[in-house]
């Protein structure tokens, strides 16, 4: 079990082993295959002709805009044009949602060797061997803040626990999981039916025009939470911890600014970060970002030493400090 208070903040590499696309590689999908792979849709659920015509006139535009504004990020985009913060959602929902069709875990991951979900699991259960310490689970100390729309960790974390603890009621293994703090501070595109049995809606669902309305309808830009329950919550939860893990983050400025990093991050904390493919002074740039911007201690230190930024994926870094 993990003991330390310990805040994971994920970005969208943390979700690439499994089938997702990082920032960089979603705009890359969304510029060079969007407009076909929405005309096929449009066309297998859209009867009416001029409404047709409609969307796919609509897609097209925001797919020109967002390729020629040579911004990094859809989020960002969306941060610089409120006006198209529908059409961009949507966008957003259906490229997800494709994902989510895709997306494999365990040894069925893109990417087994990077497989940081499992090893995560299997550490937050290692001292679970006999069923009747299921009710041990919450009391891992670790949260999640997480800047992804996509479900992918709370699923992997509920039907892992399911399925260890088979003979324990369904609503035993609810109570464990949702113990565990995981906020989107985008929101996320639905909440799973174990969440909500309202609202909730099932991992992989049918992909049809009232799932992607509804998706759309759930995610937030980033002007839209600059100050919300989740991001105060997030930031308490960062001045708390004893151990930070940046995961497939990408440290883009406006999202260290809405959670107040690095200067709510407590003296004696320790950061740790991957930073995998980076250039060496890219590395040594974020480096000195987050160091330059931490409290000084007591002493008037800063420590520099307890901040380590390194080119390797989620799963490495884990291994080496968790």
């Amino acid at each position: 079990m993990i003991k330390k208070k310990t805040v994971f903040i994920l970005g969208a590499g943390a979700s690439c082993p499994y089938g997702y696309p990082t920032g960089a590689g979603l705009r890359q999908e969304i510029c060079e295959s969007f407009k076909g792979q929405y005309l096929r849709h449009v066309k297998a659920t859209e009867s009416n002709s001029s409404v047709r015509r409609h969307k796919l006139q609509e897609v097209r535009n925001f797919v020109d805009k967002f390729e020629k504004s040579s911004t990094k990020s859809i989020d960002l985009f969306l941060a610089r044009n409120k006006s198209l913060a529908e059409i961009g959602k949507y966008v957003i929902a259906f490229k997800v949602l494709e994902a989510e069709q895709k997306s494999r875990f365990r040894e069925r991951s893109f990417n087994p060797q990077q497989d940081w979900y499992f090893y995560l699991f299997n550490r937050m259960t290692d001292e679970l061997e006999k069923k009747e310490r299921l009710s041990q689970f919450h009391r891992n100390n670790v949260s999640f803040i997480t800047f992804n729309y996509d479900r992918s960790l709370e699923h992997f974390l509920f039907e892992s626990l399911r399925y260890s603890f088979s003979e324990i009621p369904k609503d035993e293994i609810i109570n464990e999981v949702k113990q565990i703090k995981i906020i989107h501070i985008y929101d996320k595109v639905a909440p799973l039916p174990w969440q909500d049995e309202q609202e909730g809606v099932e991992y992989k669902p049918k992909v049809s025009e009232g799932t992607l309305k509804t998706f759309s309808r759930n995610l937030k830009t980033i002007y839209e939470t600059l100050s919300s329950p989740p991001i105060d919550e997030a930031r308490q939860l960062i001045g708390d911890a004893e151990q930070i893990f940046f995961l497939g983050f990408g440290y883009a400025i406006e999202n260290m600014v809405i959670l107040k990093l690095p200067e709510a991050i407590p003296p004696s904390c320790r950061v740790l970060g991957t930073a995998l493919d980076l250039e060496e002074r890219e590395t040594e740039d974020i480096l000195g970002r987050i160091v330059g911007g931490l409290k000084k201690n007591h002493k008037g230190s800063r420590k520099p030493e307890r901040v380590k930024i390194e080119n390797m994926d989620c799963l490495k870094l884990l291994r080496k400090y968790l």
